[in-house]
């Protein structure tokens, strides 16, 4: 475990210097220690070596059953083992295969890539870059950069085409999901994000739709009505199905008592924090997204799948408290709560997933 703990203190500090450093300081540390940071990140996941729970023995398989040659994958000449996988990542792999590159290597290069295109994404989109990545260390780096593979790519993708959002080009921004759900599907969830950025909700709304939510995980409704969307979906209906099917319970009663009263302190700061923040209303309203699947399908695992493309919005609401504050060392307390906060989830996502088995102990392609 230490290995990662030595990273999540790195980028605590860097979180601490963040905070207070001037903007000019603040760009300089963003910007080349930023990237390094992200690069690191990426080829840490990138090169785990038999970890990750049981998705990493089934990534490994798919890229060894993975055609070597365009043609295959484009005739559909390629192991029924692979059938479900989405184009995108087959010819994905089969491109790596041609140049003769093995699989951990392979993974090297997508972590790398993913790693630093959320780095330029959250530099753009969040105002602390450092305190942004802390809450995203603990709260989707490890699940999304060590299991879900296609995800990853996919989500990069997503964040990317949050450009076009901002600058109201439809066309360049449903092409950048449709590429993203060449990796993964899901992806095209993603495309509601477009429609909902310039809706203002107020407090009310807000506090009916998580009520809304609610009523949904009470009573089972969400899952019953992704089955029922399944069979009109053109893309990807049959593979929710399947996972709906499939899904065992994964309950985690804290994000309730998480979530809950994080929405709390932002909606009753929204006007303190939207004057310091960046792209605030889009932002929030991903937010909301990310706690309304997370109430309503919460006992469903898979819909992280969904989730996890407005986690960008979560970990950008969350960093913002420290701005409330008006005298800088009630936002550095608020700060330092923060990182004690995130270091227990850290620890416990490490020691519980797959039994604490899954991320430990870390073991390193580069030293097989």
């Amino acid at each position: 475990m230490t290995i990662y703990l030595i990273i999540y203190l790195i980028i605590a500090i860097l979180a601490i210097v963040d905070f207070f450093s001037v903007k000019e300081f603040r760009d300089k540390i963003n910007g080349f220690i930023g990237l390094l940071i992200f690069l690191i990140l990426g080829i840490f996941a990138g090169s785990r070596y038999k970890i990750g729970g049981s998705d990493y023995d089934a990534y490994e398989a798919y890229y060894n059953l993975a055609p070597n040659k365009f043609d295959r994958v484009y005739s559909n000449d390629y192991d029924s083992f692979l059938e479900s996988t989405e184009k995108g990542y087959i010819y994905l792999m089969t491109f790596f295969k041609q140049i003769n590159l093995n699989f951990n290597i392979f993974l090297i290069i997508i972590g790398g890539i993913c790693a630093i295109t959320i780095y330029y994404s959250f530099k753009k989109y969040t105002s602390y870059l450092f305190v942004t990545t802390l809450i995203f260390l603990t709260k989707g780096y490890l699940y999304y950069f060590f299991t879900a593979q296609r995800q990853i790519i996919a989500m990069a993708i997503c964040w990317i085409s949050i450009k076009y959002i901002i600058e109201e080009k439809l066309y360049k921004f449903i092409l950048l999901v449709i590429l993203a759900s060449l990796f993964h599907s899901s992806a095209l969830f993603f495309i509601i994000i477009y429609f909902t950025n310039k809706i203002y909700l107020t407090n009310k709304k807000i506090f009916v739709i998580i009520a809304v939510s609610i009523v949904f995980g009470l009573f089972y409704i969400g899952p019953l009505l992704s089955i029922a969307i399944s069979n009109f979906l053109p893309i990807g209906g049959d593979k929710l199905l399947t996972y709906l099917e499939g899904e065992s319970s994964s309950v985690n009663i804290l994000n309730f008592f998480e979530l809950v009263p994080l929405l709390f302190i932002i909606t009753l700061n929204r006007d303190r924090i939207s004057k310091k923040t960046k792209y605030f209303n889009l932002l929030l309203n991903m937010f909301i997204l990310y706690i309304a699947l997370t109430i309503a399908f919460y006992d469903f695992s898979f819909i992280s799948r969904l989730k996890g493309y407005f986690i960008i919005g979560y970990v950008a609401m969350f960093a913002s408290i420290i701005t409330i504050p008006n005298e800088k060392k009630i936002g550095f307390g608020l700060l330092i709560l923060m990182i004690i906060y995130c270091f227990m989830v850290f620890v416990r996502e490490l020691i519980t997933f797959n039994g604490g088995t899954g991320y430990l102990p870390y073991s390193s392609y580069f030293f097989q």
